[in-house]
Protein backbone atom coordinates (compact mmCIF):
# COMPACT_ATOMS: atom_id res chain seq x y z
CA UNK A 1 0.00 0.00 0.00
CA UNK A 2 1.53 3.28 -0.67
CA UNK A 3 3.06 5.41 2.24
CA UNK A 4 0.27 7.32 4.03
CA UNK A 5 -2.62 5.59 2.90
CA UNK A 6 -3.97 4.60 6.37
CA UNK A 7 -3.40 8.18 7.14
CA UNK A 8 -5.58 9.44 4.28
CA UNK A 9 -8.10 7.19 5.50
CA UNK A 10 -8.60 7.90 8.49
CA UNK A 11 -8.68 11.53 7.39
CA UNK A 12 -11.65 10.60 4.80
CA UNK A 13 -14.05 10.68 7.53
CA UNK A 14 -13.66 14.51 7.99
CA UNK A 15 -13.63 15.14 4.36
CA UNK A 16 -17.35 13.63 4.27
CA UNK A 17 -18.41 16.78 5.75
CA UNK A 18 -16.43 19.24 3.78
CA UNK A 19 -18.10 17.32 0.39
CA UNK A 20 -21.42 17.79 2.07
CA UNK A 21 -20.53 21.75 2.09
CA UNK A 22 -19.64 21.68 -0.94
CA UNK A 23 -22.14 19.94 -2.34
CA UNK A 24 -24.36 22.62 -0.39
CA UNK A 25 -22.65 25.28 -2.87
CA UNK A 26 -22.44 23.46 -5.99
CA UNK A 27 -26.39 22.52 -5.95
CA UNK A 28 -26.97 26.58 -5.63
CA UNK A 29 -24.28 26.21 -9.25
CA UNK A 30 -26.41 23.65 -10.70
CA UNK A 31 -30.04 24.99 -10.23
CA UNK A 32 -28.91 28.76 -11.84
CA UNK A 33 -28.64 28.55 -15.80
CA UNK A 34 -26.12 30.55 -16.18
CA UNK A 35 -23.76 29.03 -13.96
CA UNK A 36 -24.49 25.46 -15.10
CA UNK A 37 -22.21 25.20 -17.93
CA UNK A 38 -19.32 26.80 -15.40
CA UNK A 39 -16.61 24.89 -17.17
CA UNK A 40 -14.35 25.69 -14.28
CA UNK A 41 -16.27 22.89 -12.53
CA UNK A 42 -14.54 20.06 -14.79
CA UNK A 43 -17.06 17.27 -13.01
CA UNK A 44 -20.03 18.59 -12.20
CA UNK A 45 -20.50 18.08 -8.30
CA UNK A 46 -18.31 15.59 -8.51
CA UNK A 47 -15.41 18.30 -8.90
CA UNK A 48 -12.25 18.06 -6.54
CA UNK A 49 -11.07 21.34 -5.56
CA UNK A 50 -7.64 20.04 -5.50
CA UNK A 51 -4.81 20.54 -7.83
CA UNK A 52 -1.68 19.08 -5.84
CA UNK A 53 -0.22 16.10 -6.43
CA UNK A 54 -2.91 13.93 -4.48
CA UNK A 55 -5.41 15.55 -6.75
CA UNK A 56 -6.49 12.54 -9.04
CA UNK A 57 -6.35 10.00 -5.65
CA UNK A 58 -9.54 12.58 -4.11
CA UNK A 59 -13.05 10.84 -4.06
CA UNK A 60 -15.99 12.58 -5.54
CA UNK A 61 -16.76 15.61 -3.37
CA UNK A 62 -20.56 14.52 -2.87
CA UNK A 63 -20.47 10.85 -1.82
CA UNK A 64 -22.60 10.23 0.79
CA UNK A 65 -21.08 8.62 4.10
CA UNK A 66 -22.00 5.06 2.74
CA UNK A 67 -20.55 6.05 -1.07
CA UNK A 68 -17.39 7.61 0.59
CA UNK A 69 -17.58 3.46 2.65
CA UNK A 70 -17.45 1.81 -0.32
CA UNK A 71 -14.71 4.21 -1.86
CA UNK A 72 -12.66 3.63 1.22
CA UNK A 73 -12.92 -0.58 0.61
CA UNK A 74 -11.79 -0.12 -2.75
CA UNK A 75 -8.87 2.17 -2.17
CA UNK A 76 -6.66 -0.39 -0.22
CA UNK A 77 -7.28 -2.75 -2.85
CA UNK A 78 -6.30 -0.89 -5.53
CA UNK A 79 -3.36 -0.16 -3.96
CA UNK A 80 -2.88 -3.58 -2.81
CA UNK A 81 0.90 -5.73 -4.23
CA UNK A 82 -0.52 -8.97 -4.99
CA UNK A 83 1.92 -12.65 -4.42
CA UNK A 84 1.57 -15.70 -6.25
CA UNK A 85 -0.57 -17.71 -3.53
CA UNK A 86 -0.08 -21.87 -2.57
CA UNK A 87 -3.69 -22.58 -2.31
CA UNK A 88 -3.17 -24.02 -5.85
CA UNK A 89 -1.53 -24.31 -8.97
CA UNK A 90 -1.58 -20.86 -10.85
CA UNK A 91 -3.52 -19.31 -7.72
CA UNK A 92 -2.38 -15.05 -7.19
CA UNK A 93 -0.21 -13.26 -9.31
CA UNK A 94 0.96 -14.65 -12.26
CA UNK A 95 2.45 -16.85 -13.77
CA UNK A 96 3.30 -13.98 -15.91
CA UNK A 97 1.98 -10.16 -15.61
CA UNK A 98 2.86 -7.02 -16.00
CA UNK A 99 2.68 -5.30 -12.75
CA UNK A 100 1.91 -6.73 -9.37
CA UNK A 101 -0.74 -3.81 -8.48
CA UNK A 102 -2.89 -1.43 -9.85
CA UNK A 103 -0.70 1.90 -8.65
CA UNK A 104 2.38 0.63 -10.03
CA UNK A 105 1.14 1.67 -13.70
CA UNK A 106 -1.32 4.41 -12.69
CA UNK A 107 0.94 6.39 -10.24
CA UNK A 108 -1.19 8.16 -8.20
CA UNK A 109 -3.89 7.42 -10.35
CA UNK A 110 -2.57 9.66 -13.01
CA UNK A 111 -0.64 8.76 -16.30
CA UNK A 112 2.28 5.97 -16.33
CA UNK A 113 5.98 6.58 -17.40
CA UNK A 114 7.14 5.34 -20.49
CA UNK A 115 9.91 3.18 -19.16
CA UNK A 116 9.96 -0.38 -18.74
CA UNK A 117 8.73 -2.32 -16.32
CA UNK A 118 5.36 0.27 -15.79
CA UNK A 119 4.77 0.37 -19.35
CA UNK A 120 3.52 -2.70 -21.29
CA UNK A 121 3.89 -3.67 -24.72
CA UNK A 122 0.88 -4.91 -27.64
CA UNK A 123 2.16 -6.94 -30.55
CA UNK A 124 0.21 -8.37 -33.70
CA UNK A 125 1.30 -10.04 -36.70
CA UNK A 126 0.96 -8.42 -40.21
CA UNK A 127 -1.31 -9.98 -42.64
CA UNK A 128 -2.79 -8.63 -45.70
CA UNK A 129 -5.94 -7.50 -44.28
CA UNK A 130 -4.89 -6.28 -40.70
CA UNK A 131 -3.30 -7.54 -37.85
CA UNK A 132 -3.24 -10.82 -36.19
CA UNK A 133 -2.22 -11.87 -32.21
CA UNK A 134 1.18 -13.70 -31.96
CA UNK A 135 0.97 -17.23 -31.50
CA UNK A 136 1.76 -18.13 -27.77
CA UNK A 137 2.06 -14.23 -26.67
CA UNK A 138 -1.77 -13.53 -28.02
CA UNK A 139 -1.30 -8.93 -28.12
CA UNK A 140 0.51 -8.28 -24.93
CA UNK A 141 4.35 -8.93 -23.80
CA UNK A 142 3.91 -10.32 -20.19
CA UNK A 143 7.37 -8.91 -19.45
CA UNK A 144 7.60 -10.32 -15.79
CA UNK A 145 7.15 -14.30 -14.14
CA UNK A 146 7.20 -15.25 -10.64
CA UNK A 147 9.46 -17.80 -9.49
CA UNK A 148 9.76 -21.23 -11.79
CA UNK A 149 8.91 -19.48 -14.50
CA UNK A 150 10.35 -17.03 -17.17
CA UNK A 151 8.90 -14.00 -19.29
CA UNK A 152 8.18 -13.83 -22.56
CA UNK A 153 10.32 -11.00 -22.90
CA UNK A 154 12.38 -8.48 -21.70
CA UNK A 155 11.72 -5.31 -23.33
CA UNK A 156 14.68 -3.04 -24.10
CA UNK A 157 13.38 0.80 -24.80
CA UNK A 158 15.28 3.56 -27.07
CA UNK A 159 14.72 6.96 -27.75
CA UNK A 160 15.37 8.49 -31.28
CA UNK A 161 14.62 12.68 -31.99
CA UNK A 162 13.61 13.51 -34.86
CA UNK A 163 14.81 16.91 -36.71
CA UNK A 164 11.57 18.82 -37.66
CA UNK A 165 11.12 21.76 -40.55
CA UNK A 166 10.11 25.10 -40.14
CA UNK A 167 12.66 25.77 -36.73
CA UNK A 168 10.08 23.51 -34.47
CA UNK A 169 11.35 21.48 -31.79
CA UNK A 170 12.53 18.30 -32.32
CA UNK A 171 9.66 15.20 -31.70
CA UNK A 172 11.06 12.01 -30.35
CA UNK A 173 9.55 8.68 -31.32
CA UNK A 174 10.49 4.95 -29.32
CA UNK A 175 11.76 1.66 -30.84
CA UNK A 176 10.26 -0.97 -28.63
CA UNK A 177 13.21 -4.10 -28.64
CA UNK A 178 11.87 -7.42 -27.30
CA UNK A 179 14.89 -10.09 -26.46
CA UNK A 180 13.58 -13.90 -25.67
CA UNK A 181 14.64 -15.34 -22.34
CA UNK A 182 17.62 -17.26 -23.81
CA UNK A 183 19.17 -14.05 -25.55
CA UNK A 184 17.48 -14.03 -28.76
CA UNK A 185 16.87 -10.47 -30.07
CA UNK A 186 12.96 -10.92 -32.06
CA UNK A 187 13.38 -8.89 -35.73
CA UNK A 188 11.46 -6.22 -36.30
CA UNK A 189 10.54 -7.66 -39.39
CA UNK A 190 8.95 -10.83 -36.83
CA UNK A 191 5.83 -8.42 -35.61
CA UNK A 192 4.81 -5.11 -35.07
CA UNK A 193 5.22 -4.01 -31.47
CA UNK A 194 3.92 -0.84 -29.35
CA UNK A 195 4.66 0.74 -26.30
CA UNK A 196 1.37 1.89 -24.09
CA UNK A 197 1.67 3.36 -20.92
CA UNK A 198 -1.20 4.28 -18.35
CA UNK A 199 -3.94 6.41 -18.65
CA UNK A 200 -5.11 8.93 -15.19
CA UNK A 201 -8.57 7.47 -13.92
CA UNK A 202 -9.90 10.48 -12.99
CA UNK A 203 -13.57 10.87 -14.11
CA UNK A 204 -14.16 7.29 -14.89
CA UNK A 205 -17.63 6.97 -13.58
CA UNK A 206 -19.05 10.43 -15.08
CA UNK A 207 -17.49 9.35 -18.47
CA UNK A 208 -19.72 5.46 -18.18
CA UNK A 209 -22.84 7.78 -17.33
CA UNK A 210 -22.63 9.63 -20.94
CA UNK A 211 -25.72 7.96 -22.90
CA UNK A 212 -24.44 5.75 -25.92
CA UNK A 213 -26.75 8.50 -27.88
CA UNK A 214 -24.81 11.38 -26.85
CA UNK A 215 -21.61 9.50 -27.95
CA UNK A 216 -22.89 8.27 -31.17
CA UNK A 217 -24.39 12.04 -31.52
CA UNK A 218 -20.94 12.99 -33.01
CA UNK A 219 -20.02 10.15 -34.78
CA UNK A 220 -19.84 10.58 -38.63
CA UNK A 221 -17.42 7.82 -39.74
CA UNK A 222 -18.55 8.81 -43.76
CA UNK A 223 -17.32 12.16 -42.83
CA UNK A 224 -21.01 13.75 -44.58
CA UNK A 225 -20.09 16.80 -43.21
CA UNK A 226 -16.90 16.71 -45.08
CA UNK A 227 -14.51 18.46 -42.43
CA UNK A 228 -12.07 15.98 -42.48
CA UNK A 229 -13.41 14.36 -39.18
CA UNK A 230 -14.69 11.00 -39.00
CA UNK A 231 -15.07 9.54 -35.83
CA UNK A 232 -16.33 6.48 -35.37
CA UNK A 233 -17.57 4.29 -32.36
CA UNK A 234 -16.52 0.86 -31.70
CA UNK A 235 -18.62 -1.99 -30.38
CA UNK A 236 -16.46 -4.41 -28.73
CA UNK A 237 -17.97 -7.93 -27.89
CA UNK A 238 -19.14 -8.58 -24.80
CA UNK A 239 -19.56 -12.07 -24.88
CA UNK A 240 -22.97 -14.27 -26.19
CA UNK A 241 -23.02 -12.24 -29.51
CA UNK A 242 -23.44 -9.12 -27.36
CA UNK A 243 -22.06 -5.83 -28.28
CA UNK A 244 -21.93 -2.86 -26.16
CA UNK A 245 -20.19 1.11 -26.88
CA UNK A 246 -16.41 1.07 -26.39
CA UNK A 247 -15.61 4.04 -24.25
CA UNK A 248 -12.46 3.08 -22.17
CA UNK A 249 -8.48 1.89 -23.16
CA UNK A 250 -6.75 3.84 -25.97
CA UNK A 251 -8.88 2.19 -28.56
CA UNK A 252 -12.15 2.27 -27.10
CA UNK A 253 -11.98 -1.22 -26.47
CA UNK A 254 -14.19 -1.63 -23.29
CA UNK A 255 -17.35 -0.48 -22.38
CA UNK A 256 -17.31 -0.25 -19.09
CA UNK A 257 -15.24 0.63 -15.82
CA UNK A 258 -15.60 -3.09 -14.39
CA UNK A 259 -14.78 -4.79 -17.65
CA UNK A 260 -11.67 -2.36 -18.14
CA UNK A 261 -10.59 -2.88 -14.01
CA UNK A 262 -11.36 -7.33 -14.95
CA UNK A 263 -9.19 -7.13 -18.24
CA UNK A 264 -6.49 -5.25 -16.48
CA UNK A 265 -6.14 -7.95 -13.42
CA UNK A 266 -5.88 -10.98 -15.54
CA UNK A 267 -3.78 -9.40 -18.72
CA UNK A 268 -1.48 -6.91 -16.49
CA UNK A 269 -1.77 -8.82 -13.55
CA UNK A 270 -2.46 -12.60 -14.26
CA UNK A 271 -5.14 -12.87 -11.86
CA UNK A 272 -8.60 -14.42 -12.36
CA UNK A 273 -11.88 -12.82 -11.44
CA UNK A 274 -15.21 -13.55 -11.00
CA UNK A 275 -15.79 -12.60 -14.06
CA UNK A 276 -13.45 -14.67 -16.13
CA UNK A 277 -11.57 -15.50 -18.24
CA UNK A 278 -9.91 -18.05 -16.76
CA UNK A 279 -5.55 -18.66 -16.76
CA UNK A 280 -4.35 -21.13 -18.95
CA UNK A 281 -3.21 -22.50 -15.63
CA UNK A 282 -6.33 -22.58 -13.56
CA UNK A 283 -8.20 -25.60 -13.61
CA UNK A 284 -12.26 -25.10 -13.97
CA UNK A 285 -14.44 -24.93 -10.84
CA UNK A 286 -11.19 -23.08 -8.68
CA UNK A 287 -11.91 -19.98 -6.94
CA UNK A 288 -11.07 -16.72 -9.03
CA UNK A 289 -8.13 -14.76 -8.02
CA UNK A 290 -10.49 -11.83 -7.14
CA UNK A 291 -13.60 -12.44 -5.54
CA UNK A 292 -16.77 -11.00 -6.85
CA UNK A 293 -16.89 -8.17 -3.84
CA UNK A 294 -13.38 -7.36 -4.45
CA UNK A 295 -14.02 -6.40 -8.21
CA UNK A 296 -17.38 -4.57 -7.97
CA UNK A 297 -14.96 -2.69 -5.12
CA UNK A 298 -12.29 -1.75 -6.86
CA UNK A 299 -14.44 -0.95 -9.88
CA UNK A 300 -16.53 1.36 -7.39
CA UNK A 301 -13.12 3.27 -6.51
CA UNK A 302 -12.65 3.77 -9.73
CA UNK A 303 -16.01 5.01 -10.54
CA UNK A 304 -16.04 7.54 -8.07
CA UNK A 305 -12.47 9.10 -8.44
CA UNK A 306 -13.29 13.06 -8.97
CA UNK A 307 -11.46 15.17 -11.59
CA UNK A 308 -9.98 18.61 -10.64
CA UNK A 309 -11.51 22.23 -10.60
CA UNK A 310 -10.00 23.87 -13.98
CA UNK A 311 -7.83 26.66 -12.84
CA UNK A 312 -9.02 29.97 -14.66
CA UNK A 313 -7.78 33.06 -13.41
CA UNK A 314 -10.24 35.47 -12.91
CA UNK A 315 -10.69 37.93 -16.37
CA UNK A 316 -7.37 36.85 -17.61
CA UNK A 317 -7.46 37.89 -21.44
CA UNK A 318 -4.75 35.40 -22.15
CA UNK A 319 -6.93 32.79 -20.65
CA UNK A 320 -10.13 33.71 -22.79
CA UNK A 321 -7.94 33.74 -25.83
CA UNK A 322 -6.81 30.30 -25.14
CA UNK A 323 -9.84 29.09 -24.84
CA UNK A 324 -11.30 30.95 -28.06
CA UNK A 325 -8.23 29.17 -30.28
CA UNK A 326 -9.37 25.83 -28.89
CA UNK A 327 -12.56 26.12 -30.88
CA UNK A 328 -11.40 28.13 -33.76
CA UNK A 329 -8.27 25.70 -34.66
CA UNK A 330 -11.07 22.75 -34.40
CA UNK A 331 -9.65 21.19 -31.55
CA UNK A 332 -13.31 20.82 -29.87
CA UNK A 333 -14.85 18.70 -32.77
CA UNK A 334 -13.02 15.87 -31.71
CA UNK A 335 -12.24 16.77 -28.27
CA UNK A 336 -15.94 17.68 -27.27
CA UNK A 337 -15.79 20.21 -24.81
CA UNK A 338 -18.88 19.27 -22.35
CA UNK A 339 -21.64 16.48 -21.96
CA UNK A 340 -24.23 15.76 -20.09
CA UNK A 341 -24.52 12.39 -17.84
CA UNK A 342 -27.67 10.32 -17.90
CA UNK A 343 -30.39 10.32 -14.89
CA UNK A 344 -30.58 6.19 -15.12
CA UNK A 345 -31.73 5.57 -11.66
CA UNK A 346 -29.56 1.70 -11.53
CA UNK A 347 -26.07 4.16 -12.19
CA UNK A 348 -23.92 2.97 -10.05
CA UNK A 349 -22.81 6.09 -8.45
CA UNK A 350 -26.43 8.00 -7.52
CA UNK A 351 -24.28 10.98 -7.42
CA UNK A 352 -23.52 11.14 -10.92
CA UNK A 353 -27.01 11.53 -12.58
CA UNK A 354 -27.61 14.96 -14.63
CA UNK A 355 -24.46 16.46 -14.38
CA UNK A 356 -22.70 18.49 -16.84
CA UNK A 357 -18.97 17.66 -16.96
CA UNK A 358 -16.09 19.14 -18.99
CA UNK A 359 -13.78 16.11 -20.21
CA UNK A 360 -12.75 17.59 -23.86
CA UNK A 361 -13.33 14.25 -25.52
CA UNK A 362 -16.22 12.53 -27.80
CA UNK A 363 -15.18 9.20 -26.50
CA UNK A 364 -14.99 7.98 -30.10
CA UNK A 365 -12.01 6.72 -32.44
CA UNK A 366 -9.81 8.69 -35.24
CA UNK A 367 -7.85 8.13 -37.50
CA UNK A 368 -4.81 9.53 -36.23
CA UNK A 369 -2.46 9.68 -39.55
CA UNK A 370 0.87 7.62 -40.19
CA UNK A 371 2.79 9.27 -37.34
CA UNK A 372 0.83 7.74 -34.90
CA UNK A 373 0.21 4.20 -36.51
CA UNK A 374 1.44 1.92 -34.07
CA UNK A 375 1.17 -1.06 -37.22
CA UNK A 376 -1.42 -2.94 -33.91
CA UNK A 377 -4.82 -3.19 -34.55
CA UNK A 378 -6.25 -4.79 -31.87
CA UNK A 379 -9.05 -7.45 -31.87
CA UNK A 380 -9.99 -6.08 -34.89
CA UNK A 381 -12.11 -3.40 -33.51
CA UNK A 382 -10.11 -0.38 -34.70
CA UNK A 383 -7.20 0.14 -37.19
CA UNK A 384 -3.46 0.40 -36.09
CA UNK A 385 -3.98 4.22 -37.19
CA UNK A 386 -7.15 5.07 -34.73
CA UNK A 387 -7.17 6.09 -31.42
CA UNK A 388 -10.18 7.34 -29.06
CA UNK A 389 -10.07 10.95 -28.12
CA UNK A 390 -8.22 11.21 -24.87
CA UNK A 391 -10.14 13.25 -22.28
CA UNK A 392 -7.96 16.56 -21.59
CA UNK A 393 -9.38 17.19 -17.61
CA UNK A 394 -6.23 16.87 -14.85
CA UNK A 395 -3.88 17.94 -18.54
CA UNK A 396 -2.19 20.92 -16.87
CA UNK A 397 -1.86 18.32 -13.54
CA UNK A 398 0.35 15.50 -15.69
CA UNK A 399 3.37 16.30 -14.20
CA UNK A 400 2.83 17.21 -11.02
CA UNK A 401 0.95 13.84 -10.41
CA UNK A 402 4.12 12.26 -11.54
CA UNK A 403 6.63 13.78 -13.25
CA UNK A 404 7.95 10.77 -15.56
CA UNK A 405 4.72 10.63 -17.15
CA UNK A 406 4.60 11.51 -20.95
CA UNK A 407 1.42 12.10 -23.11
CA UNK A 408 -0.39 10.53 -25.72
CA UNK A 409 -0.40 6.30 -25.78
CA UNK A 410 3.54 5.75 -25.72
CA UNK A 411 4.55 8.80 -23.81
CA UNK A 412 6.53 10.33 -26.28
CA UNK A 413 5.45 14.02 -26.01
CA UNK A 414 7.30 15.32 -23.26
CA UNK A 415 4.74 18.70 -23.52
CA UNK A 416 1.37 19.31 -24.59
CA UNK A 417 3.37 21.21 -27.35
CA UNK A 418 5.22 18.15 -28.81
CA UNK A 419 1.57 15.85 -28.17
CA UNK A 420 -0.40 18.49 -30.63
CA UNK A 421 2.82 18.45 -33.49
CA UNK A 422 2.07 14.27 -33.11
CA UNK A 423 -1.51 14.86 -34.02
CA UNK A 424 -1.76 14.31 -37.99
CA UNK A 425 -4.63 12.07 -40.29
CA UNK A 426 -8.08 13.47 -39.07
CA UNK A 427 -6.14 16.17 -36.84
CA UNK A 428 -4.15 17.49 -39.76
CA UNK A 429 -6.30 20.68 -40.56
CA UNK A 430 -5.93 21.21 -36.69
CA UNK A 431 -2.33 21.06 -36.09
CA UNK A 432 -1.49 22.62 -39.25
CA UNK A 433 -3.84 25.64 -37.97
CA UNK A 434 -1.37 25.31 -34.57
CA UNK A 435 1.74 25.56 -36.34
CA UNK A 436 0.30 28.74 -37.90
CA UNK A 437 -0.01 30.40 -34.89
CA UNK A 438 1.73 33.58 -33.51
CA UNK A 439 4.06 32.79 -31.59
CA UNK A 440 1.77 34.60 -28.16
CA UNK A 441 -1.41 33.09 -29.58
CA UNK A 442 0.08 29.74 -29.61
CA UNK A 443 1.32 30.56 -25.51
CA UNK A 444 -2.36 31.26 -24.56
CA UNK A 445 -3.96 28.33 -26.26
CA UNK A 446 -0.55 26.05 -24.15
CA UNK A 447 -1.62 28.33 -20.85
CA UNK A 448 -5.18 27.72 -20.98
CA UNK A 449 -4.75 23.81 -21.68
CA UNK A 450 -2.42 23.83 -18.70
CA UNK A 451 -5.16 25.06 -16.50
CA UNK A 452 -7.99 21.66 -17.51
Amino acid sequence: MRHGTTARLRRRHLLVLVGAILLALLVVVTQNPSSAADSRLAAGALTVFNRTSAAFEKPASNLTPEEMARHDVGDPLFERSHIPLSTHEGAGLGPLFNANSCVACHVRNGRGAPVPGISLVRVALQEANGTTPVPAWEWQIQDHAIFGHQPEATVDLTWQEDVQAGGEPPLRKVHVGLIRPNGEVVAEAEMNRSLRTAPPLIGLGLLEAVPDEAILSHADPDDRDGDGISGRPVFPEQGHGRQALGRFGWKAGTATVQEQTAEAYINDMGLTTATGPETNTTAEGQAADITWDELTAVTFYSQSLGAPATQRPAKDPLVSRGSALFGDLQCAVCHVPSHETGTDPNAVVAAIRGQTVWPYTDLLVHDMGPGLDDGVAEHGFTTSAEWRTAPLWGLGLTHRVNGKAGYLHDGRARTVDEAIRWHGGEAEGARENYLALASRDRQALLGWLQGL
